[in-house]
């Protein structure tokens, strides 16, 4: 999947899990949570990793997004579900997500080995084109909005655009509605050209968010691939650098900027991923510098 799609999908599914778990089982659960994959003793990972509670059954939800087919994807989710179960020892509702309309193929892989069967494994597969997209739109929720357009419309395409974004401009929070803008606009380029993109979508409705950096050039100047992508990357070590220094202030109550310092000279996703879990357990300042020195040391 390109790494454009694949930043804003993940970026997404960590501000609104339980949005997808719900888009996936059509019901409402009680509690979803992000998983935190350097948690995973694995080399090999999901695009989204889901714990999942639903009528007090826990599970853990795998959702691999792909934009066209791709014939080895039942092996890699039979691969990445075995090693989610051993990790956690929960059961795993392992899904594939195609983001483009593809034909219904077999929800399951199984392969024999002389006389037996040695492996039958199901999962579930989603076509976002085989879904209502009408009911999404209306009352559905609103972290799914920037893959609606995605859906099954009996309206014109560029009508169900201008309304996905007209239920964006009702969001509320400035910060959500700025990534909500972001994440329809990138994912929209599925389906049209960023011209029609930015007749509905200015380039300033998404400047709020944290992965905005770098997208005004790509959208001026088609040319510009990889200053967009860059600014994405710095708008999630900020928005992380952030949430590391809140962490601190609710659980310890108190931070310095000393520490606020040595954070933007961080730009390692899994390090600061790292620092965000210690900044949540640590009982006091200490104990989170340790941390923060060992891992300043190694990177310098």
């Amino acid at each position: 999947m390109s790494q454009d799609y694949d930043l804003i999908l993940k970026a997404l599914a960590e501000r609104y899990p339980s949005h997808f778990v719900e888009m996936v089982r059509g019901i409402t659960v009680e509690d979803v949570q992000r998983v935190e994959k350097e948690a995973i003793a694995v080399k090999r990972e999901s695009d989204m990793l889901f714990r999942v509670s639903e009528d007090g059954y826990e599970y853990l939800m795998a959702i691999e997004m792909q934009i066209r087919p791709d014939r080895e994807m039942p092996r890699r989710l039979l691969e990445y579900t075995a090693m989610q179960h051993r990790e956690f020892k929960k059961p795993v509702y392992p899904v594939i997500v195609n983001l483009t309309g593809h034909k219904k193929k077999d929800e399951s892989y199984c392969f024999d080995c002389l006389d037996f069967t040695v492996v039958t494994f199901n999962y579930r597969q989603i076509n976002l084109s085989d879904l209502p997209g009408q009911d999404f739109l209306r009352s559905g929720p609103v972290g799914l909005i920037p893959l609606v357009v995605l859906m099954r419309h009996d309206e014109a395409p560029e009508e169900v655009f201008a309304k996905c974004v007209q239920r964006v401009d009702e969001v509320q929070d400035e910060g959500l509605r700025a990534d909500l803008y972001l994440g329809l606009a990138v994912l929209s380029t599925i389906k049209f050209t960023r011209e029609i993109i930015l007749k509905y979508i200015e380039v300033n409705k998404m400047e709020n968010s944290p992965l905005f950096d770098g997208i005004r050039e790509k959208w001026i100047d088609q040319g510009e691939q990889i200053g967009f992508q860059k600014g994405i990357q710095k708008g999630i070590q900020q928005a992380m650098q952030q949430s590391i220094l809140e962490a601190l202030e609710e659980n310890i109550g108190m931070c310095s900027s000393k520490i606020g310092n040595k954070l933007s000279s961080i730009r390692d996703i899994s390090v600061l991923k790292t620092l965000h879990r210690r900044a949540v357990k640590a009982k006091t300042l200490e104990e989170f510098l340790e941390t923060l020195n060992s891992v300043t040391k190694v990177n310098n």
